[in-house]
């Protein structure tokens, strides 16, 4: 339980929400990912912690945003976007070998238009770059590394989760 929360809280993520399911949105979606992408070595390169990573995406929301805004005109989107820091909740997801519990992390959220199409997300920090090492830990340059046991542990934080949720609303069990 520790240790999930602690994942949640020291990553910063990403979310970009397409227009809506076409075609022509989802590829939109994706332009303005790779558009975005670009921005993080200049903005991102110094952060030494999840703290100064998250105060650098507030301070540049504008910034995110006039780029997002420049890159749907380009592609002749016909709307714009919304960029907010917000928490947001994930499902248990994997990005390469790296499995990350479900619960809520700070996204960097990009709604595209009316957002109501598909969703991409990213890890923004600190940096993937997968490996090995132990079950779930960062290195000295905050890199984080998974191994097959971290997920079996996972699987079993989550499960445990789950039947404490259950009996929490029985009050016979409510001191699990």
């Amino acid at each position: 339980d520790r240790q999930a929360a602690q994942i949640r809280h020291n990553t910063l993520r990403l979310h970009i929400i397409a227009q809506d399911d076409s075609t022509l949105n989802q590829h939109i979606k994706t332009q303005i990912q790779l558009a975005v992408e670009k921005l993080w070595p200049s903005m991102y390169c110094n952060a030494a912690s999840y703290e100064q990573a998250v105060e650098i995406t507030q301070s540049n929301l504008e910034y995110i945003k006039q780029e997002t805004d420049n890159a749907l005109k380009n592609l002749d989107a016909g709307y714009t976007s919304q960029c907010n820091l917000e928490e947001f909740y994930f499902d248990t997801t994997t990005y390469g070998d790296l499995t990350l519990p479900r619960g809520k992390y700070t996204a960097l959220t990009i709604k595209l238009g009316d957002a109501t199409g598909k969703n991409w997300w990213c890890i923004v920090y600190p940096r993937i770059r997968c490996g090995i090492g132990g079950e779930y830990e960062a290195d000295n340059n905050n890199t984080l590394f998974e191994t097959d046991n971290f997920r079996i542990k996972l699987k079993i934080v989550e499960w445990r989760q789950d039947i404490k949720q259950y009996f929490a609303s029985d009050p016979e069990y409510s001191n699990l």
